[in-house]
């Protein structure tokens, strides 16, 4: 009978909750895409989210506080018991604060870039003062280096409620403990099933909305109902995540045609980009349900999809891109230069490729605030499904977007150059660390090309910071000069890409032996 009547009662409770629950969850669903269509905002999220970080801080405090009082007490006890070794807390990781100052890595940097003051030494001085410097550089790195904690999401200043952390979860006080179990139960019985009603219901209207634009004969109502339903469609996205994002200096968004470069940290800066302007989207051919949405997409606006066969050809892809970015008349393109998502701490190098088709760039810098949830995706290590559910169960998603005025190549500056110049403004805009480290580090060893263009960079340093160098390169490139075409491929022939440069110093001595001359007299001038 006791069995029965608890039955009974946890029967009514489910019943009673249901009656007001679903009701409940429904009218939030409708006021979210009533407010995403008309563009309008209540500004709750912000007030919740102002909340949350001032309970944040106060948990903070609190953790502070009973540390304090452990101390205190394990002081006490200390001196009426036996000396024990104190227990080591992790606070911080390499990733969050620098362990070591890398005094001699910037040195070394300094020095490859041609920054430091320095009259003409020897050669020999010159080689044992940099190989002291690079050996103590390298020591340096092999403790903290700048490109892999890059791809890490970094450690917050205060613990935000959430289960998710580099470190296990310690038992603080019993009043973080109670406010975690109802931020839990707030996160999964309200949020989530808000969220994945938006997010089901932002894809079904992109997908099928689009599709009947497609078949509006006019072209100007057909652009207009495109842009709205996008607009809508991107926002309640976007709301099925609790996204906050303040947009500044809006003029200087791309209207029509152009090319809009970014950096980049979640699958998600399209949709929070998405959010106040449409853009079209370059990316490969996918089968499936990705193939479907490929199709509904481009039946109301231009996209670029590429075959798997066309991705190899950087020239077609380059062809295709340039033909939509001409045409003003279509949708700006947006890019992401980086190629990998880096922790929204740094700014790595930037790809070349979209800095060759377009003279002019529409440059935008996003930064997230990861106290309320980290939008940085570890694709190492995380799938795309287990990063969409650890951002649906999140607080919330925030950022700032800064609209940057037009870049436009100077007269005589290459692709590269002008790709930096971009980088360096976007990392500036965002408050985030200028590298010139390919993202590509994040699954692949450092290139030939990295390290040669690491070799070239002393080697000039070589060349206009001793007498050696300077003497044999001016001599021997005269030298090169004088001799005729035969005699040059000739040369050529008889040096191999194995050798190495004793090698190579004596090939080229025994073929003119001037070289070997100049190299005997500079030796004795060092000695």
């Amino acid at each position: 009978s006791t069995i029965a009547a608890s039955a009974m009662l946890l029967q009514f409770v489910v019943g009673l909750a249901s009656l007001f629950y679903l009701p409940f969850i429904f009218s939030i669903v409708l006021l979210v895409i009533f407010l995403s269509a008309t563009g309008l905002t209540l500004g709750i999220r912000k007030r919740i989210a102002h909340l949350l970080i001032a309970i944040f801080e106060w948990g903070s405090d609190v953790s502070e506080s009973e540390e304090q009082v452990s101390e205190s007490v394990g002081e006490t006890r200390e001196e009426t018991a036996e000396e024990q070794p104190a227990p080591i807390r992790k606070r911080h990781s390499s990733s969050d604060l620098r362990i070591i100052k890398r005094e001699h890595s910037e040195l070394i940097d300094s020095k490859l870039l041609g920054q430091d003051v320095l009259k003409k030494k020897s050669t020999v001085s010159v080689l044992v003062d940099d190989s002291l410097d690079f050996i103590s550089a390298g020591i340096e790195s092999i403790i903290e280096d700048n490109v892999t904690s890059r791809f890490s999401a970094e450690q917050l200043p205060s613990w935000n409620l959430l289960s998710r952390t580099k470190y296990t979860f310690m038992h603080i006080s019993p009043k973080l403990t109670i406010l975690w179990i109802l931020g839990f139960y707030f996160r999964y019985l309200i949020l989530v099933p808000i969220r994945v009603c938006l997010f089901c219901v932002g894809m079904a209207s992109m997908v099928f909305i689009t599709s009947a634009v497609g078949y509006v004969p006019n072209k100007a109502v057909k652009k207009w109902l495109n842009r709205r339903a996008m607009l809508t469609s991107m926002r309640i996205f976007s709301r099925s995540f609790s996204s906050i994002v303040n947009f500044h200096d809006r003029h200087n968004r791309a209207t029509q045609g152009g090319i809009c470069v970014a950096n980049h940290t979640s699958p998600m800066d399209v949709m929070i980009l998405s959010c106040d302007n449409c853009y079209a989207m370059v990316g490969q051919k996918q089968g499936g349900i990705l193939g479907f949405i490929q199709k509904s997409l481009s039946k109301a606006e231009h996209h670029i999809w590429f075959e798997r066969s066309e991705a190899k050809d950087r020239m077609a892809v380059s062809n295709r891109m340039r033909e939509h970015v001409e045409d003003p008349t279509k949708l700006p393109i947006i890019i992401f230069p980086e190629g990998t998502c880096i922790n929204n701490t740094s700014v790595m190098m930037f790809k070349k490729g979209s800095f060759e088709i377009s003279e002019t760039i529409y440059p935008v810098a996003m930064k997230y605030d990861s106290r309320l949830g980290d939008a940085f995706w570890n694709s190492s290590k995380q799938s795309y499904g287990e990063y969409m559910w650890m951002m649906m169960t999140s607080w919330a998603i925030t950022a700032d977007v800064w609209y940057l005025p037009p870049m436009t190549r100077m007269e005589g500056e290459d692709s590269i150059a002008f790709a930096r110049r971009v980088k360096k403004a976007i990392a500036k805009a965002g408050g985030l660390v200028d590298l010139e480290w390919d993202g590509a580090l994040k699954r692949e060893k450092v290139s030939n090309k990295l390290i040669a263009l690491q070799q070239k960079l002393y080697f000039e340093r070589l060349s206009t910071r001793t007498s050696m160098c300077s003497e044999i390169t001016d001599d021997s490139i005269d030298i090169l000069k004088n001799m005729s075409e035969d005699d040059r491929n000739q040369l050529f022939k008889c040096l191999d890409e194995a050798d190495d440069d004793n090698a190579v110093i004596r090939k080229v001595s025994e073929f003119i032996p001037e070289v070997a001359a100049l190299v005997t007299e500079a030796v004795k001038a060092e000695e």
